[in-house]
C-alpha cells in the first residue's frame, strides 16, 4: 500500500537559516587553524579590540597565553557569524595575487582593518585593479537600520542591528591589499551586536 504522507517543502529566509546553521554548528567559516596559531599577538589583540570591544593590558608579556585567552573569549562570549567570518579572513586573508584574477572592476568586496568605520568590516566597490592591490571606494552608511530584537534594551537581552549601506554614495578611493567576498546580508549592510544585559 502506498504511503499517504506527502512531503512538505519549507522555505526559510536567509537570516533565519544562518541562525539555524550557526546554532547547529554546521557553518563552514573557513578558519585556517594552523595559520590562526601563527598570527602575531599584535594582530590577535587588534582583532579582539576591534571586533569584541575588549582589550588586555600588557598583552605582549606572554604572547602565547594571551592569544589563547583571546581565542577562548571569542569562541565563548563573542561567537557571532560576523566575528567568525572576520576570524576566517584573519587566519587566511584573500590577498591580491600578481595577476589579480579573482576580482574585477565593479565587484563588491569587504575590507576589514582598524581604520574601517567603527572598526567594522565594510563593503565597497572595486574601481581599479592593479598588479598587487586594488583601488576601492567604501559605501556610505544610509542611516537606516533593522533590529532583530527592538525591545532588547528593556528586556536586557541581545540585539543584532543591521546598518544598511547607501550604494548611491561612495567615500574617497582607498588602496587595499586584503579583502573578502561578501555573502548574504553583507551585501546590504554590516551587523552590530548589542548586549543590553551587561
Amino acid at each position: 500500500m502506498a504511503s499517504l504522507v506527502t512531503k512538505k517543502e519549507i522555505y526559510i529566509i536567509d537570516d533565519c537559516w544562518d541562525i539555524i546553521k550557526e546554532f547547529a554548528g554546521i557553518c563552514d567559516y573557513g578558519i585556517n587553524w594552523k595559520k590562526l596559531e601563527k598570527v602575531g599577538v599584535d594582530k590577535a589583540h587588534d582583532f579582539y579590540k576591534m571586533h569584541c570591544k575588549r582589550r588586555i593590558s600588557n598583552y605582549k608579556s606572554n604572547p602565547k597565553k594571551v592569544k589563547q585567552m583571546i581565542y577562548k573569549s571569542i569562541f565563548t562570549n563573542h561567537k557571532t557569524e560576523h566575528i567568525m567570518k572576520a576570524l576566517a579572513v584573519l587566519s587566511n586573508p584573500v590577498k591580491a595575487s600578481p595577476e589579480m584574477t579573482d576580482v574585477n572592476v565593479g565587484d563588491e568586496v569587504i575590507y576589514s582593518k582598524d581604520k574601517a568605520w567603527w572598526g567594522i568590516s565594510t563593503l565597497g566597490l572595486v574601481v581599479k585593479v592593479n598588479k598587487t592591490c586594488i583601488s576601492w571606494k567604501e559605501y556610505e552608511v544610509s542611516g537606516e537600520t533593522l533590529s532583530n530584537n527592538p525591545s532588547a534594551c528593556q528586556s536586557q537581552t541581545l540585539e543584532y542591528v543591521l546598518h544598511y549601506y547607501d550604494k548611491t554614495k561612495l567615500k574617497k578611493v582607498k588602496t587595499i591589499k586584503s579583502f573578502s567576498k561578501p555573502r548574504g546580508n553583507e551585501l546590504l549592510g554590516f551587523e552590530v551586536r548589542h548586549d543590553w544585559g551587561r
